[in-house]
């Protein structure tokens, strides 16, 4: 297992704390990478061959433990948006867990949701 940990910035201000857990055949060979200024999956595409896949998506709020809080500039048990996903090569193996917390005073999530007519939402 490969773990990393990004700090985001908007505007020179901290934005999220990303901690990713990487298997290892796949993180390994992305700490010879420029990870400031590419996109993890495009990296991930390229050394393990594979497209990506599907990926479990989980939002919720969190509080701020100490570490997250130094790192991200709020007070200790500060509400952060929290998102948890689990990304999959396109063979079904998991590669990719990540935590990304958030700080919700610089961030806005928006979707659109279609419903069909038998129910589903998309």
């Amino acid at each position: 297992m490969v773990y990393l940990e990004r700090l985001r910035r908007l505007n020179g201000l901290p934005l999220s704390l990303d901690l990713t857990y990487l298997a290892r055949e796949a993180g390994e060979p992305l700490f010879d990478e420029d990870l400031e200024r590419n996109d993890i999956f495009v990296l991930l595409e390229r050394v393990t061959g594979r497209p990506l896949g599907v990926a479990e998506v989980t939002l919720e709020a969190v509080n701020a433990d100490p570490h997250t809080a130094a790192v991200l500039d709020v007070p200790r048990g500060a509400a952060l948006l929290m998102v948890e996903r689990l990304t999959h090569l396109s063979d079904g193996r998991p590669v990719d867990l990540e935590f990304i917390r958030f700080r919700g005073d610089r961030l806005t999530m928006r979707g659109h949701l279609r419903r069909h007519q038998d129910g589903r939402e998309e």
